[in-house]
């Protein structure tokens, strides 16, 4: 009896051991995946506020040395309550593909979201009774934000940045951007990048 205890004891010391190894690694490799994120918004010069990196496990992705999707917040601009850029899969030093989400604040007075039948949010809402459509297009670096025509809000976004759509939804209107390039817009620094390797 005393044999299969110290038996058993020892199995569970080494299944815990095992855990609590492979916690640590996961952690190292979600901050590892932070730290590869870190240096690729460092090189194209964006001032992030906060990082989500997903994709789990982290340490399959650490040992590919690719970051499956990053969720990155972005400084506010006046009229936003939420800006964020998404990372796809960052591999190398660079993303497949960039979009970004801008939130801009609800029109003044009462605004009501008009949604699909699938409870997915449209480009327009209800505000104070009236239906109001609301468009975004990038003129000369900056985004516009309209709202039945008439101008609703404005940030700067930079360069080869497109509007993809607005939607209104309970916490303000998205406008949904994409990017020429995976340098944040900046085909100087892909340039750069070429002639480095």
């Amino acid at each position: 009896m005393k044999k299969v205890l110290i038996a058993l004891t020892s199995i569970v010391c080494i299944i815990g051991a095992v855990v609590g190894g492979l916690a640590i690694w996961e952690h190292r490799s979600k901050i590892s995946l932070e730290a590869e994120v870190e240096d690729y918004l460092d090189d194209v010069g964006i001032d992030a506020t906060g990082i989500d990196v997903h994709g789990r496990p982290y340490i399959i992705f650490a040992l590919q040395d690719s970051v499956d999707l990053t969720y990155v917040d972005l400084a506010l601009q006046d009229g936003t309550n939420k800006d964020q850029l998404l990372l796809h899969r960052l591999s190398n030093g660079r993303p497949e593909r960039l979009t970004r989400f801008v939130t801009f604040d609800h029109p003044s007075g009462e605004v009501d979201p008009i949604e699909r039948a699938d409870g997915s949010f449209t480009d327009s809402a209800m505000v104070d009774g009236s239906k109001v459509t609301f468009t975004a297009k990038v003129t000369d670096d900056r985004l516009e934000l309209f709202a039945d025509g008439a101008k609703a809000g404005t940030i700067d976004v930079g360069p080869g940045v497109t509007a993809e759509g607005a939607a209104v939804t309970d916490t303000g209107v998205v406008v949904e951007l994409g990017y020429d390039s995976p340098d944040f817009g900046d085909e100087s620094r892909a340039e750069s990048r070429t002639e480095k390797s």
